[in-house]
């Protein structure tokens, strides 16, 4: 039965084993300081540099990658004893793990270039690089702060360039030396100075080529941290090419060169003009363009315009036309109403007569029934009628006496007589 761990809940890829290892190994040792032989070096033309680190019991693989190479004062042979310092990272797509050489001394010496690592490493990790912090550069600042040596070759370059491309800039210098014992301390007082008194839009901080010895005030932790609280956006002017110190990952901007620095502030004097003559071309395009429409737009309405007396004629033409046009109105609006009227007519006459007709022959056939059923009807076909002198109909003709005076009414007219003889009918 396999033994339960919590590597095991997860199934996992060759590329994800070796991701993780990679983590966990640059995450347990971020920075290492190894001692041992160099074998088997190689020098190809990326100027990378390859080799393998042993002692006499292990090895590991080493690699110096260009930008690194370009740092290290040593120049590594095969069977040397040296100590370096790195990283161990992981090259996952073989799983192997190798050792990237940051610095590389002879083995028991120190390494100024390890505690340079030390301190950046520091200085990364509480931000004080971080491209978010950079401040913007004003366009074309009127005062400019300077922190340089005043008997440096760096501030006449830099006033050099300010006075050929600039008018009426103000300076101010904060001196400070640039190298030797101290040096670091005055440059960060420097910059603390021009930040109390304000009145700098931006500050260049830095000094001729060197050595690196030289340069190694824009290295000190002073420096950089006196940079880095700046409230004034400070442009690094460190004369050299090859390397990178601390104050150029610190500042806002880092300049090659003090010349190269100046001329940032300044600007260039001509791309301006030629950008000022293009907005000043484009401008006057917008203006002409603008004022063609509005010119068009005036014609049209100037068009649509009419002279006060034609106004009027056409008012007065309208006012004769209403009233014949008002009485076809009328006269169109009787006409539908007459129409409505007569529709309806004939709807009424249709709801009324219909029934009326029918009422009228059920009458007739009434009164003709009611007609044939008539005494008179009777009486025209040769009947008559017998009333007694009381003036009631006769019907049986044992109900008179001889004598008795009676009335025969016929179909036309009367007779007044008298019962001579009675015979009765069984």
């Amino acid at each position: 039965m396999e033994p339960y761990t919590p590597s095991l809940a997860t199934i996992l890829t060759v590329s994800q084993l070796n991701g993780r290892i990679r983590e966990l190994l640059e995450n347990a040792l971020p920075y290492v300081r190894v001692r041992g032989e160099i074998f088997d070096l190689k020098m190809p033309a990326s100027g990378h540099l390859y080799f393998t680190l042993a002692d006499g019991e292990a090895q590991i693989r080493a690699v110096v990658w260009r930008t690194a190479r370009m740092r290290i004062t040593h120049s590594p042979r095969n069977g040397e004893a040296v100590q370096v310092t790195g990283r161990v990272t992981v090259y996952p797509p073989r799983g192997e793990y190798q050792l990237v050489v940051e610095a590389m001394t002879p083995a028991g010496s120190g390494s100024d270039r390890e505690m340079l690592l030390k301190l950046h490493a520091q200085l990364n990790a509480e931000g004080i690089f971080s491209p978010q912090r950079k401040k913007p550069l004003p366009l074309l600042p009127r005062i400019i702060g300077v922190v340089t040596s005043r008997s440096g070759a760096a501030l006449q370059d830099i006033l050099r360039v300010l006075d050929e491309r600039m008018v009426g800039y103000h300076l101010i210098l904060a001196h400070a030396r640039v190298q030797g014992d101290g040096a670091a301390a005055e440059i960060a007082a420097a910059l603390d100075r021009l930040n109390q008194d304000g009145r700098c839009q931006v500050i260049l901080c830095g000094r001729g080529g060197g050595s690196a010895d030289d340069l190694s005030a824009f290295n000190s932790e002073l420096v950089v941290r006196a940079i880095a609280r700046s409230k004034i956006p400070v442009i690094s002017a460190v004369g050299h090419e090859v390397d990178t110190s601390l104050a150029d990952l610190a500042a806002d901007l880092r300049a090659a060169t003090p010349t190269a620095a100046a001329q940032r502030v300044a600007g260039d004097r001509q791309a301006l003009q030629e950008r000022l003559t293009s907005l000043q071309q484009r401008l006057l395009q917008a203006a002409r363009k603008k004022m063609l429409l509005h010119q068009e737009h005036l014609k049209r309405t100037l068009l649509q315009l009419r002279h006060p007396r034609q106004r009027i004629e056409s008012h007065r033409l309208r006012c004769d036309e209403l009233p014949e046009r008002l009485a076809r109105a009328i006269h169109h609006r009787l006409l539908n109403q007459q129409q409505h009227v007569q529709h309806l007519q004939q709807r009424l006459s249709a709801v009324v007569h219909q029934p009326l007709d029918r009422r009228r022959h059920r009458l007739a056939t009434l009164l003709a029934a009611l007609h044939s059923l008539s005494p008179a009807a009777v009486l025209q076909r040769g009947y008559a009628l017998v009333h007694n002198q009381q003036g009631q109909i006769v019907r049986q003709a044992d109900s008179l006496q001889p004598n008795d005076s009676i009335q025969v009414t016929l179909a036309q007219g009367s007779l007044q007589a008298s019962v001579v003889h009675i015979k009765n009918t069984i």
